[in-house]
């Protein structure tokens, strides 16, 4: 066919509402047509021809045995937002070089000692969260938690006592300058308007500029007390996000007896801009997005909240005031881990909204034998949907009931869930999103119940392959900004326990 697939992808793509996210059109596919576990979709000429994988032993063939390398379009979907060469999209001897300046700031033990300063950011969230219950007021949850959640990897990335203060501002320039950026990189993408996309990405180029100059100047501060104070950087698990990234150039220059300007040439500065602010957004997207997603399903899931109270005062104890200060001690860090059906919980969560799909390259061969079916790959855009397969009822019982207990009866293979993706390229700081949520739960459902505001729910469903909607309305299906987000900032009000 001359125009291959787009009539049908238009034609899917009008079941949902606007802005919807494209792995909504693969998973109804799927339904529609009982698709294989890989099939191939033709979008020429506007976008490029698809091996689409929703087999999660195929998937792991290509992100595991074989790893096939990123495609090469990712870099135009994300080097707008953090910068060229960044650890998402870039390749071979570069990336290994990034995986292994970036990797020690995540290991569990270090994660782990990151508890007592999570555990503070949660408490301030939950002042705001008090001051919301009181006024009754409608907020948007969307943004209240990437306040949280980008105060906590900014302290990860530049250390203990530099929180962007986000929360206590209600924001931050930073903050606001990510949030400008990737709105007018979806608009400059999107519209069909040549000014409305001039327009855009002059906007979103001031906001870049605001950023990096922000950055810059935390950085060559950081340089510059590091070298001041000769501190050792000998001992990677003991170092910062930032440390670590100026940790080779800092080494380098005390050798040769170069100064800051010799150390932060426009080149390295260039380099190290890019994967802060590749740790800044990894760090607050995905935990962001699935706490809101999190609080709309318990808004109208009881009994989930109740196992939830249940466990954290069975874990740590009768009250917040106690659980805070547990956090701090670390000798009960590793009780993080015994909160087993809140893990379950945030599982649960993210198999309905996993934040995007992971797209691979073909490998040297330009083929692969799978199962004895061979798979041309050469010239296509190796597109693996985890929202498809986590969806998929043969792969998960009663795939669209939101059924944290499922985790525990062990039912579905391991590696069909995979909203981090799987292999040397998943995320690395899914550690940190996990406990981070485990921690925000914890020490907010027991004292706060959430509502939904303004919902209109569908009085059918728009799919067949899910219901959600009967109850959330089109809040049910993800947005497609830079991630898979929250619709509309998920308005919401918040009740404190026990008072209507």
């Amino acid at each position: 066919m001359f125009w291959g697939h787009l009539k049908l992808m238009g034609e899917v793509m009008a079941m949902f509402p606007g802005t919807v996210h494209p792995q909504y059109a693969v998973t109804t596919m799927c339904h529609m047509f009982d698709l294989p576990g890989a099939f191939y979709l033709d979008l020429w000429p506007l976008g490029p021809e698809f091996l689409v994988i929703v087999d999660p032993d195929i998937a792991l063939h290509t992100t595991v045995i074989k790893n096939h390398p990123k495609h090469g379009d990712i870099p135009m979907h994300v080097d707008p937002i953090v910068g060229k060469d960044n650890i998402v999209s870039i390749n071979g001897p570069k990336w290994k070089y990034l995986h292994n300046m970036l990797a020690p700031a995540f290991a569990v033990s270090r994660i782990r000692g990151m508890v007592g300063m999570i555990g503070d950011e949660v408490m301030q969230f939950r002042a705001t969260l008090k001051k919301f219950a009181e006024s009754g007021e409608i907020f948007h949850m969307e943004h209240t938690a990437s306040c949280l959640t980008f105060d906590v990897i900014g302290t990860a990335v530049f250390g203990p006592g530099s929180s962007l203060g986000a929360q206590i501002n209600g924001s931050s320039p930073s903050l606001q300058n990510f949030m400008d950026i990737m709105t007018y990189n979806a608009v400059q993408r999107d519209s069909k308007n040549p000014w409305t996309k001039f327009t855009a990405r002059q906007k979103r180029l001031t906001a870049t500029s605001e950023l990096n100059a922000t950055l810059s100047t935390l950085i060559r501060q950081r340089y510059n007390e590091l070298e001041r104070d000769n501190v050792d950087v000998s001992q990677k698990r003991k170092l910062t996000i930032m440390d670590l990234v100026l940790r080779d150039r800092l080494e380098e220059t005390r050798k040769t007896g170069g100064g800051t300007e010799a150390g932060l040439n426009p080149e390295f500065m260039d380099v190290a801009l890019t994967q802060i602010k590749t740790m800044l957004l990894a760090g607050t997207g995905t935990t962001n997005d699935t706490i809101t997603f999190t609080y709309m399903l318990l808004s109208k899931h009881p009994e989930v909240v109740q196992k939830l109270r249940e466990e954290h005062t069975r874990v740590f104890a009768p009250t917040i005031e106690e659980t805070h200060e547990m956090l701090h001690n670390p000798d009960h860090h590793n009780k993080i881990n015994d909160l087993t059906y809140t893990e379950h919980v945030v599982k649960e969560t993210l198999r309905f909204f996993p934040i995007g799909s992971s797209g691979r390259s073909e490998d040297e061969n330009g083929y692969f034998d799978f199962k004895g079916e061979r798979y041309v790959t050469k010239g296509h855009f190796l597109l693996i949907v985890s929202h498809a397969m986590q969806l998929n009822p043969k792969l998960f019982p009663n795939a669209g009931t939101w059924d944290p207990d499922r985790f525990a009866r062990n039912e579905s293979p391991r590696h069909a869930w995979r909203p981090f993706e799987r292999g040397p390229r998943a995320c690395l700081g899914q550690t940190l999103a996990m406990d981070e949520l485990k921690i925000i739960l914890l020490l907010t459902v027991r004292d706060f119940d959430f509502h939904c505001s303004g919902l209109t729910p569908n009085k059918t469903p728009r799919v067949p392959w899910t219901d959600m909607d009967l109850t959330f309305g089109d809040r049910a299906f993800q947005e497609f900004v830079f991630e898979a987000r929250p619709r509309d900032g998920m308005p919401m009000t918040v009740s404190k326990v026990g008072k209507p």
